[in-house]
């Protein structure tokens, strides 16, 4: 015959697993965030095509970190957008930005400015956007650059989002969670199974 205090133990033990799992999975979401902050920092620029021509991408956030990140903005909030190119032809073409919201359709064109940079030279070969995004999401750069006498015109396009890194991590902290009380219902339920089947057994001899 089962003692209570037997069975007692068994659902402590049960519910510490679980509580351990749970500590495994929050710890793993946290090295892999730190992880792709290093990767960030890593991966100094991000890069478009832009006709023969090739432009660089940075972003900042100084209310933030010092940090300077590739096509994943970890937070809302002010943020410096750098544009940079070392070719001398789009220093000499006029330059506009708009900054989007990612169209599900993929029509971004269409979509209203998040952000605008007016037509100018890109005379320095760098120019600073500064923009301060309320709303979490995925966005697109739109870059255009025309010759003064308008017989040359090229366009980039890069994509990036804004405040998503922490989302992915809580959800990775959601799914291992999800699979650790799903194991442990499984260990639960095959532990206690067994137990329940001896005792019928011993109870029908």
């Amino acid at each position: 015959m089962s003692k209570p205090g037997g069975d007692m133990f068994r659902i402590r033990l049960f519910f510490i697993l679980l509580a351990a799992i749970g500590s495994i999975a929050c710890a793993e979401a946290q090295a892999v965030r730190r992880d792709s902050a290093k990767a960030f920092q890593k991966v100094r620029e991000c890069s478009a095509q832009m006709g023969p021509n090739v432009i660089t991408f940075s972003f900042y956030q100084p209310t933030q970190s010092r940090d300077q990140f590739c096509e994943d903005v970890p937070e809302t909030g002010p943020t410096t957008v750098v544009i940079d190119t070392m070719q001398d032809e789009l220093r000499d073409m006029m330059v506009e930005i708009r900054i989007v919201e990612a169209a599900p359709n993929g029509n971004d064109e269409a979509a209203p400015n998040e952000a605008y940079f007016p037509p100018a030279q890109f005379q320095t070969g760098v120019i600073q956007l500064e923009h301060d995004f309320k709303k979490q999401g995925d966005y697109v750069a739109l870059v255009r650059a025309r010759s003064e006498d308008g017989r040359k015109e090229y366009n980039a396009r890069f994509f990036f989002s804004v405040g998503e890194e922490f989302l992915r991590a809580w959800t990775a902290v959601a799914v291992a969670t999800a699979v650790a009380l799903a194991l442990g219902a499984g260990w639960y339920a095959n532990a206690f199974g067994k137990r329940a089947s001896q005792k019928s057994r011993l109870r029908n001899a």
